[in-house]
């Protein structure tokens, strides 16, 4: 079967390799439809990321095989899957910080959602794998795991209704937060250097944005909160300039949560003010099992039709393609199946929630 592969930093490839054999609580899927994650594109590009690493886990696929202990699905089920499991009885799961747990680091699907074939480990099976409603089209599905992380931040910092948050990167994550605040009665403020991805969040109900390079984020966003300062600041992107923009931002007492943060990123930060203004710092790293049918909840929503952000489907051959796509800026969220090749053109005279064509 062909996979995708990533043996030094920048290089992609795709090589042959043995399918996957499974045992008795394992299934084996053949892939729909995987997204490149943000992640996968830093574990590429990024000199800090040891060599060769795993890439893909947005993953929808059809279960060709299923082990003989496996009763939760049959063969020509579809299905979406995440990529880690915690060990439940561990001190860190037992207090809600599960992704800290070693085995949830450890474990994974084989060799990675790039790949025609795919082997979900039994400890998946049971706890990382969601089947996918039939009225839902892979495009949508692969949104399960992503939702789920930012679904994670909002467990970890509570959103109430009449609450500002800002987001500051309005790329495909940030783009996922906004249906979700707007959910809580939220007033959503996106910040971002492309006014293309500005006009995708107010499709999807941001309240107001603002272009980095030409509008004053900080009085705009003091404008919608007589003065105070935003509840809540999403860190999508971190980076000295994005962190002083999230303190100028953030009110007294409110919170700066890291949500997108690259390896090795060590900023100055202003510890004073911090401790004055009772600023909180939470970081929010991945999602736990629990989450997932959470995200699959909301993704049957007529108002969650995410399938409409990809910009580009490409076939596993173009994989390399799709990923320069990302890195260059010009996609919004590429999506890898099997076999199609599609460019998807942005309708932004369609209202946000108005669902889409099934796109695979």
């Amino acid at each position: 079967m062909k996979q995708l592969v990533c043996p030094s930093t920048g290089v992609l490839a795709l090589t042959e390799a043995p399918e996957p054999a499974i045992g008795p609580g394992d299934v084996l899927l053949e892939l729909r439809a995987c997204g490149i994650c943000g992640t996968d594109v830093m574990k590429v590009y990024s000199h800090a990321v040891a060599k060769p690493v795993q890439l893909g886990h947005e993953l929808v696929g059809t279960v060709v095989e299923a082990g003989a202990a496996v009763t939760r699905v049959v063969p020509g089920q579809r299905v979406a899957v995440a990529h880690h499991v915690p060990d439940y009885s561990s001190h860190f799961t037992r207090r809600g910080s599960g992704p800290m747990d070693r085995l949830f680091k450890e474990t994974n699907i084989e060799p990675g959602g790039f790949a025609e074939l795919i082997r979900v480990p039994a400890l998946h099976v049971q706890h990382a794998l969601e089947p996918v409603p039939d009225e839902m089209p892979d495009l949508r599905a692969v949104f399960m795991e992503p939702l789920a992380c930012c679904l994670r931040t909002f467990d970890r910092v509570p959103v109430s209704e009449g609450d500002t948050t800002l987001i500051i990167g309005g790329g495909a994550v940030g783009l996922l937060f906004v249906p979700l605040l707007r959910d809580r009665s939220a007033t959503v403020l996106v910040v971002d250097i492309r006014q293309e991805r500005l006009a995708l969040t107010r499709e999807w109900g941001a309240t107001d944005t603002y272009l980095a390079a030409r509008d004053d984020v900080v009085a705009g966003v003091r404008n919608h909160t007589q003065g105070r300062g935003a509840d809540q600041v999403i860190l999508t992107v971190l980076d000295q300039v994005t962190l002083e923009l999230a303190m100028a931002a953030v009110r007294d007492g409110g919170v700066i949560v890291l949500f997108g943060v690259k390896p090795g990123t060590s900023l100055p930060l202003d510890l004073w003010q911090v401790w004055r203004r009772e600023i909180n710092l939470v970081s929010s790293y991945s999602a736990t099992p629990d989450l997932l049918p959470r995200a699959m909840a909301i993704l049957r929503r007529p108002g969650y039709a995410l399938e409409s952000t990809v910009s580009h489907v490409l076939p596993l051959q173009e994989a390399p393609q799709g990923f320069e796509l990302i890195r260059s800026g010009q996609a919004s969220k590429v999506v890898i199946s099997r076999e199609q090749r599609r460019r998807l053109e942005k309708r932004p005279d369609r209202p946000a929630g108005h669902d889409r064509q099934p796109l695979l």
